[in-house]
């Protein structure tokens, strides 16, 4: 994606799919799989992916998981292929009403993406380093909103804040 990187200052990098991401993305990778035999186990928590760090090369050997409170190991070979999404911008989002404060949530779970990174990165130093971003929520947090409106009398504003014109389709950000 190093490509889009021009595109970060004003989000123009941003893609957006015709229907909502499930639709559009998921759902159709999700039938695809199946279709070759992919089995999906859900309501599993991955809390930890065992590495073999050695001679320069780096092989997962085992996913630990929570399913209905019990854990469970799934030892894997070096023919397996693993995906992982670690950290997360959303983890831990809440979301707030016109009358309630989203209330902050800053407690990083057992099974989730921040925490995952933190016992993969444990392993061997080339991980990375996922509290440079989860450390600190106050420093690395942000807020989104979205707002619905006929009144046309507030378009203006949201051009002159965002310097976007709200019906182009594509992000309207700023602030």
């Amino acid at each position: 994606y190093i490509h889009h990187i021009g595109g970060l200052p004003d989000f123009t990098a941003l893609r957006f799919t015709r229907y909502n991401q499930y639709e559009s993305m998921i759902l159709p990778m999700v039938k695809y799989l199946e279709s070759y035999g992919v089995q999906f186990h859900y309501g599993v928590k991955v809390t930890n992916v065992a590495f073999d760090c050695a001679n320069g090369k780096k092989q997962a050997t085992r996913i630990d998981t929570l399913r209905d409170g019990h854990e469970e190991c799934i030892d894997l070979t070096e023919n397996d292929l693993v995906f992982i999404t670690n950290g997360g911008c959303v983890e831990n989002s809440t979301i707030g009403s016109q009358t309630t404060v989203a209330p902050l949530k800053f407690d990083l779970k057992e099974g989730g993406g921040w925490d995952l990174w933190r016992k993969i990165a444990a392993q061997d130093p080339s991980f990375g380093h996922p509290d440079k971003f989860c450390y600190d929520p106050e420093l690395s947090n942000w807020m989104s909103a979205t707002i619905t409106t006929l009144d046309q009398r507030i378009v203006p504003y949201i051009k002159k804040i965002c310097k976007r014109d709200p019906f182009t389709g594509k992000v309207v950000t700023g602030g």
